[in-house]
């Protein structure tokens, strides 16, 4: 079972602000919220073809790869603070600053004069972004009884999968066919993100619950979170299979488009990218039905189906070459799909879900340990796609990922079934 910290096993927490309002209201803000990160978050993304093409700037396409690299690597590190902060200043606060920090350096990017000015510009961008799934992630804990996390936790990460591919298709039509100018796209998401931040701010944030005060104890122990959480076992393994995990998520995001080039070369880039974008959309419908299945069918057991799960998204990378070999674009859609639903699924519980309940009075902190080792890791799938093509990259992503199976399953084996007087975070 996932260890809750000894801070649950003393004093229960004193009752929240959270509960004056609806824990639906609660979703669906955080929601909209960690949606609208991914605008800004992928402007740059949208904007390389008008900055490869911009004769003011002269990039390359290693100076881009070098922007990307830098952006992952702050926002791995900006993890483990974000965490510490939500617990200080309170996580609708961190939403709130962070949505107005990501939309204050896209529009920084969009005046950017300078390469050197564009790369600060990322790591900035890269230090907001790492605020966003830490805060929503413990505001929706806080907010959502055991028996149902499972569920809302699944539709809160479907906010990730939507971002990622609204985000893209968004800003380029704004970018390259309204306006005709890559400055457009981080001007638009600098204008959207600020937009929702305050909106964020004036629906929730006025509800915030009181950061404890220094000198304050949460619990009879009197340790510091951080400790709490590092001492827990549970929240290491699941740090370690989302670093294994996380190549994949990343490698897909990054380069599906060019991987099914590669495997059915007779498409047309188009359809190439069209084909690719059915990751996204099953996606979306992952988490819903591993959160759903957690909550109903496994009795708020989280680990058990995050197993289930990897063990599917192994045998999907592993198939994917087989699907390629025989040229039917149809059998590469059903092996994109079933990777589609099984990888976000997996990456929706481990991170999310189980991630906040290990950590239980700590969720931020734990959340932010998890996801910050874990990008880490996605840092490796941004590059290996890069040194290895074909069945050698899908079947060493097939094997990261049947580590990680392999590393939660005793967990899995130890975890016992949740009731709602059971509570971690209540």
């Amino acid at each position: 079972m996932m260890q809750p910290s000894g801070a649950e096993q003393s004093t229960p927490m004193r009752e929240l602000p959270t509960r004056a309002i609806s824990p639906g209201h609660v979703l669906v803000a955080n929601w909209l919220a960690y949606a609208t990160f991914y605008f800004p978050r992928l402007a740059f993304a949208a904007s390389k073809l008008g900055l490869l093409a911009d004769p003011s700037l002269s990039l390359t396409r290693s100076f881009l790869g070098v922007a990307d690299a830098s952006f992952l690597a702050v926002y791995a590190a900006g993890q483990f603070v974000s965490g510490t902060l939500a617990e200080r200043i309170g996580p609708r606060r961190l939403v709130v600053l962070g949505l107005f920090s990501a939309g204050s350096a896209a529009g920084a990017l969009a005046l950017a004069p300078e390469p050197w000015f564009l790369l600060a510009i990322i790591v900035l961008q890269g230090a907001a972004q790492s605020t966003g799934w830490v805060a929503v992630c413990s505001d929706v804990a806080r907010s959502t009884p055991v028996e149902r996390r499972g569920t809302v936790f699944g539709l809160l990460s479907t906010s990730y999968a939507f971002g990622a591919l609204a985000a893209p298709v968004f800003l380029g039509w704004i970018a390259y066919s309204l306006i005709g100018h890559w400055r457009a796209a981080p001007a638009a998401s600098a204008l959207l993100a600020v937009a929702v931040a305050a909106l964020y701010g004036w629906w929730l944030a006025a509800r915030q619950q009181l950061p404890v005060q220094p000198g304050q104890r949460r619990d009879s122990a009197g340790a510091n979170p951080r400790q709490r959480v590092v001492r827990n076992p549970t929240v290491w393994m699941l740090s370690l299979a989302d670093f294994l995990l996380k190549p994949v998520i990343y490698a897909t995001v990054f380069w599906t488009p060019v991987l099914v080039r590669d495997a059915l070369p007779q498409l047309t880039p188009t359809a190439a990218t069209a084909l690719a974008g059915l990751l996204g959309l099953a996606g979306l419908v992952g988490p819903v039905v591993a959160g759903t299945l957690s909550d109903r069918f496994f009795a708020a057991r989280r680990l058990l189906p995050a197993t289930l799960a990897l063990f599917g998204c192994a045998v999907t990378l592993s198939l994917f070459p087989l699907a390629a070999s025989t040229g039917h674009w149809w059998l590469v859609a059903i092996d994109l799909l079933a990777l589609g639903v099984t990888l976000y699924a997996a990456e929706s519980l481990v991170v999310g879900v189980a991630a906040a309940e290990a950590g239980g009075h700590d969720a931020a902190v734990t959340v932010g340990i998890v996801n910050g080792v874990g990008s880490v890791g996605g840092i490796l799938g941004g590059l290996v796609p890069g040194l290895l093509t074909g069945t050698p990259l899908f079947l060493a992503l097939a094997a990261t990922t049947l580590v990680a199976w392999l590393l939660l399953l005793p967990l899995a084996r130890r975890e016992r079934v949740q009731s709602p007087a059971s509570s971690l975070l209540r």
